[in-house]
């Protein structure tokens, strides 16, 4: 990932700004919305511990270190994903995200909440991200 980011500044302008947008490494929030509230149910991990995520910091945070690039601001939020309804939301993360865990607990509390709602139950996925900008040196 060191090597995409110097790869970048190839083509950047000088003194160019790189945005680097990715999840943080960790778990990701499930939360329900039914009979006009939201409840959340529990949390979404990721088969090897988010390990991508991490190197990806780590190559931000060394290609900084090697004077390469100039931390100028970073910005944490959440990407939120709207599902309506639990297969829907499985058919989702089988699609996009087939490393996903659904701890038995959360699935649990997902059910539980979905039948005892008397309107359908969207589903939302919080996903914590940051937005990364540096200046090409």
């Amino acid at each position: 990932m060191v090597h995409a980011l110097q790869s970048a500044k190839k083509i950047l302008a000088p003194d160019g700004i790189l945005i680097n947008v990715h999840d943080l490494p960790v778990p990701h929030v499930i939360e329900l919305q039914a009979d006009g509230k939201t409840t959340r149910a529990g949390w979404l991990f990721a088969e090897g511990d988010f390990k991508i995520e991490r190197a990806a910091y780590a190559a931000i945070t060394q290609v900084v270190l090697d004077s390469q690039f100039i931390l100028v601001d970073e910005q944490d939020f959440d990407f939120r994903a709207y599902t309506d309804g639990l297969k829907e939301f499985q058919d989702w993360l089988a699609e996009s995200w087939d490393t996903s865990i659904i701890p038995d607990q959360t699935l649990r509390r997902i059910e539980e909440i979905s039948r005892e709602a008397l309107s359908p139950v969207k589903i939302i996925l919080k996903s914590p991200a940051r937005m990364t900008k540096l200046r090409m040196v």
